[in-house]
């Protein structure tokens, strides 16, 4: 499985993603699969769209995917002309961040039914300012199938944050901050209302692969092939745990009302094989 993406914390929705040119909506409280929706690509991120009516999935091959889940099909098919990473709504859903290789956030103006960049200047930008209405962006019709064309995929606006490759994108619980984890070792925290980088964290030595905030946003988990999980105080960014792992992290998860830390990574067992497990931190012992 490469990506598990839980629907907000009010529904029992879950859309497991394997490497596979497909994604299955499954009801958690029922262990069914309610649907199966075909994409184009090999499939590695998975995101919710804050009302839970719409999923993005990015690819291998860079195509990122816009599925209705009430119609259970894909919007509309993007194809970037430069590696695209996982993406995330803000809490608003407002405005959709893409983590690029080029170290950068790419970030896209939305509608209540409408993705869509607009163009601002870049000397000074805030997210209040991409939120406001703009009547060039009133012209538009207002659907996710009618937007981005390949001709316009100019960003609204573009953050710059790392020396290498961005993987990762989280927001945290409160909507205060959101982080991005590179390939330059380095988690790096964001103001979401003014969109500037306020603190790094620099605990791994390997290129970042997964990132998540606590429930009450005070803590950050990070994975990747380092043989630990740095877990740091967001306001300090002092190390508050490390937590020993054989294997390189694929994913980090906290539970969303309690302070417990799903982890799993590459785990082989003693014939080779993927272990296929997960672990869980925070128990008391």
């Amino acid at each position: 499985m490469a990506s598990l993406e839980r629907r907000h914390a009010s529904k029992a929705t879950l859309a497991p993603l394997t490497h596979s040119q497909q994604v299955r909506i499954w009801d958690a409280r029922t262990s069914k699969c309610v649907q199966a929706i075909e994409t184009r690509g090999e499939n590695i991120n998975i995101r919710w769209s804050p009302d839970g009516q719409h999923i993005a999935v990015g690819d291998k091959e860079d195509n990122i995917s816009l599925i209705e889940t009430r119609k259970g099909k894909a919007l509309k098919n993007i194809k970037f002309p430069h590696e695209v990473n996982e993406m995330a709504w803000d809490h608003s859903g407002r405005l959709f961040f893409l983590t690029t290789g080029s170290g950068a956030v790419n970030v896209f103006r939305c509608a209540l039914e409408a993705f869509h960049p607009i163009r601002l200047s870049q000397s000074y930008c805030n997210q209040e300012m991409l939120q406001r209405p703009s009547p060039d962006f009133a012209a538009l019709v207002c659907r996710y199938s009618d937007v981005l064309t390949p001709g316009e995929l100019e960003p609204a606006l573009t953050l710059v944050g790392h020396t290498a490759n961005c993987y990762c994108i989280e927001f945290d619980p409160s909507g205060d901050h959101f982080a991005v984890g590179g390939a330059d070792a380095l988690v790096s925290l964001w103001n979401t209302k003014e969109l500037v980088c306020v603190a790094t964290f620099s605990n791994l030595e390997w290129p970042v692969r997964t990132i998540s905030f606590s429930c009450d946003s005070a803590y950050i988990a990070s994975g990747s092939e380092d043989p630990l999980v740095d877990v740091s105080h967001v306001q300090t960014g002092k190390q508050a745990y490390a937590i020993p792992c054989k294997a390189p992290s694929n994913t980090v998860a906290w539970h969303p009302t309690k302070m417990l830390l799903a982890y799993a990574g590459d785990d082989k067992d003693k014939m080779g094989r993927d272990e296929g497990s997960l672990r869980i931190f925070g128990f008391s012992t």
